[in-house]
């Protein structure tokens, strides 16, 4: 059975997601389709949404727990076009097509769970935690693939 810490702990994180969802809905409308102020495009992170996103981060234990995964075990690395990985960089969302791995499953039980909503995935050397509904990058993980 479940401890009373663990159980607040999940009641928390989900409860950060639905507002992080709640706001992305939220600034997704509030332009009316007139475009941002910044010729029309949306590729970057609305200024309302990072205090949302900034809450669900990789946490240092996660980050350690990776690194070593990709120290003892080679062979996922798939190789980017420098463009694309620039992309990741500056527009604050997975480009459209882009090829991404799910984490090995001797990797993800390892790690803490996330909040609804959200996913961890292999592009290119980097490990990315990413807003499913958006495609939005909220963390990554540089060069630790191997």
């Amino acid at each position: 059975m479940p401890s009373r810490k663990a159980n607040a702990k999940t009641t928390l994180a989900v409860l950060l997601a639905g507002l992080g969802l709640a706001l992305a809905g939220a600034a997704e409308g509030k332009n009316n389709g007139r475009g941002n102020g910044h010729g029309g495009n949306d590729s970057h992170v609305e200024d309302s949404l990072a205090p949302a996103i900034a809450s669900v981060l990789f946490p240092t234990g996660d980050r350690q727990v990776i690194s070593n995964y990709f120290l003892r075990n080679s062979g996922y690395l798939a190789d980017l076009p420098p463009g694309i990985r620039k992309q990741l960089v500056t527009r604050g969302r997975l480009p459209p097509g882009i090829a991404k791995k799910i984490l090995p499953a001797g990797l993800s039980g390892q790690l803490s769970p996330l909040p609804a909503g959200y996913d961890r995935m292999i592009v290119g050397p980097d490990v990315l935690l990413v807003q499913i509904a958006t495609g939005v990058i909220v963390d990554i993980i540089r060069d630790v693939v191997r």
